[in-house]
């Protein structure tokens, strides 16, 4: 279910008890508002009868009664339609970011995080618009106009044919308008997600776009988009301007007609009594007529959120019914713990013509530091992501513990993999909350964070700057890079796992920052299996053993002597880092 209505979908319990709520306040509402004319009817009879004071106040009382319980019910009624719509808006948030949690870097790479943003947002407050407006506009709409014309139709049946045109009108006016209307709404939301990306590119490049003194660049790209949205609203603005106009004509047309067809009715008439019965009744049944189409403006409002709330929900959908490419398996526990093992393993990116890593096989046991080292681009990053299954291989298999990761439980197999990415990635928050993260922090202590920001070599920075609960800004903008890898270094220390991989996050420290951290890291990893991707020679030389890749394959494993002596590729990098007498 994917319409426009498929909102239900997220209704509680306690969203359906208060619809069915609503729709009996709605029902006694119009109730309420249909006796008024019948008041009218009343005290028009009893003033031009010659009737007494007496009975015009009660008449009028009973008037007054029901138009004041008309506005307590109105009241209640959109308070209670507030609550579901916000309510439900709030699950729709909820369980859209809880299935973007499920989703791998495939999915992120085919609806851009821009755009998830806008469909987490945007789109969920289109639908709670919708919900508002549309809940008690389309019970109300049918029930008071049918209620409106089945007591016109209890007089004459000129009137009631009158005021059947004019509904039919107002029905092809408000469908002419929605498909006019209907292709530009179904743009706002894609326009949107450009000026999402724009701004977004604005604000995470600021450093390199004020370096290049590219400003105006920036803000021309920013133009087009806000030109572009702007465009768009403006023509979908022109087609529901006409709507109103043409919406009071219709209106003021039908108590026309009403009015010139009781002229004809009340003159054929020759006895006075009946004449002021006929126009008491005519009075009435203009104001049921006005009542009908009264209802039919008020769907009017909703068609004017129509089609962006019918977008945003498909949008919204498309989420929702993309499924996770990396479901988790049912096996928590391997045989042996900490191992991991590449056998012949290929992988190509979606829309790669070219296999991104081909044939790659080594193996890492307990204990054990395998460095993998290659140029950029020959698919380092890409081979150690398959480990915790960010992606999955296209042949052959990635074992951990000798048990294929495809056949894991996701939390199991993640649980036992500590993962240092190759940009440093802070959340806002505190020290605390950055070191002691996951599901298992409860777990920990102070004094295991203090161990790995002692590990990671940014202890005596932290304690400098006031202890655990400094402030890191978003991005950890208020840290220098390599702080940023070292606090990411004890993140991972941190979680104590049996499995480690360092992808590359070593390169924004200086060399005697590097010796040291790796060193603290030998002692702390000793029974741990750690794979490090680096691009330095004195990174990997220390590694138990070390695997060279060249263009998505590997060229040659071995220690960082034996690879000197037989590896051409390894001797040109070593050589083109450091001197020959280092080596």
């Amino acid at each position: 279910m994917t319409g426009i209505f498929s909102f239900v979908r997220f209704f509680h319990r306690k969203e359906w008890v208060l619809t069915c709520f609503v729709v009996a306040l709605i029902i006694c509402n119009v109730w309420l508002d249909l006796e008024i004319p019948r008041y009218m009817e009343s005290l028009t009879l009893i003033i031009t009868t010659g009737g007494t004071t007496d009975e015009v106040m009660g008449e009028s009382a009973g008037m007054f009664t029901c138009a004041v319980l008309s506005l307590i019910v109105t009241l209640v009624i959109s308070i209670v339609v507030g609550w579901i719509s916000s309510s439900t808006a709030k699950t729709i948030r909820e369980v859209q970011f809880d299935h973007i949690q499920r989703f791998s870097l495939a999915e992120t790479e085919k609806i851009p995080s821009y755009s998830l943003i806008t469909r987490s947002t945007n789109d969920v407050k289109q639908v709670q618009d919708f919900i508002g407006t549309s809940l008690e506009s389309l019970i109300r709409a049918p029930v008071i106009s049918i209620w409106a014309v089945v007591r016109i139709g209890s007089g004459h049946e000129t009137w009631l044919v009158a005021t059947a045109i004019c509904i039919i009108a107002m029905v092809v006016l408000v469908v002419t308008i929605l498909r006019l209307v209907a292709p530009y709404y179904k743009r706002v939301q894609s326009l949107n997600d450009a000026l999402n990306h724009v701004t977004m590119d604005a604000l995470v490049g600021q450093r390199v776009i004020r370096a290049f003194n590219a400003q105006r660049v920036q803000r021309g790209r920013f133009e087009d988009a806000n030109d572009n949205l702007l465009g768009n609203n403006i023509k979908a603005n022109h087609v529901m301007a006409t709507n109103v106009p043409f919406n009071g004509f219709i209106r003021n047309t039908l108590t026309m007609l009403i009015y010139w067809l009781g002229a004809f009715i009340i003159s054929g008439t020759s006895d006075p009594g009946d004449r002021l019965v006929l126009f008491s009744e005519m009075m009435v049944y203009a104001t049921y007529a006005t009542m009908a189409l009264n209802g039919f403006r008020s769907l009017v409002q909703i068609f004017n959120v129509f089609p962006k709330a019918k977008v945003s929900m498909e949008r919204i959908f498309e989420v929702l019914d993309t499924e996770p490419s990396i479901v988790g398996g049912s096996v928590e526990d391997g045989k042996v713990k900490g191992s991991v093992s590449f056998e012949d393993v290929s992988f190509r990116y979606k829309g790669s013509s070219t296999d991104t890593i081909s044939g790659v096989t080594f193996h890492a046991d307990p204990g054990e530091t395998v460095a993998v080292i290659g140029a950029t681009g020959c698919g380092k990053t890409t081979m150690v992501n398959l480990v915790p299954r960010f992606y999955d291989c296209m042949s052959g298999s990635v074992k951990v513990d000798g048990v294929d990761v495809r056949d894991y439980d996701l939390d199991s197999l993640r649980g036992r993999i500590g993962y240092v990415s190759q940009k440093a990635t802070i959340p806002s928050g505190s020290v605390r909350e950055n070191v002691n993260y996951g599901s298992t922090s409860g777990s920990r202590s102070d004094e295991d964070i203090w161990c790995a920001l002692d590990v990671a070599c940014i202890k005596e920075f932290i304690e400098k700057e006031g202890g655990l609960d400094i402030s890191l800004s978003e991005e950890g903008r208020n840290i220098s890079g390599g702080q940023k890898q070292r606090v990411s270094i004890a993140r991972a220390v941190c979680k104590d796992p049996e499995i480690y991989i360092f992808d590359d996050c070593f390169s924004a420290l200086d060399f005697r920052t590097d010796l040291e951290v790796r060193r603290r890291l030998r002692n702390k990893t000793r029974d741990a299996t750690v794979l490090l991707i680096t691009q330095r020679i004195s990174t990997a030389r220390t590694a138990d053993r070390i695997v060279v890749m060249d263009r998505g394959r590997v060229v040659d494993t071995g220690t960082h002597s034996q690879l000197l002596e037989r590896c051409p590729l390894y001797l040109e990098m070593a050589e083109s880092q450091r001197t020959g007498d280092e080596l």
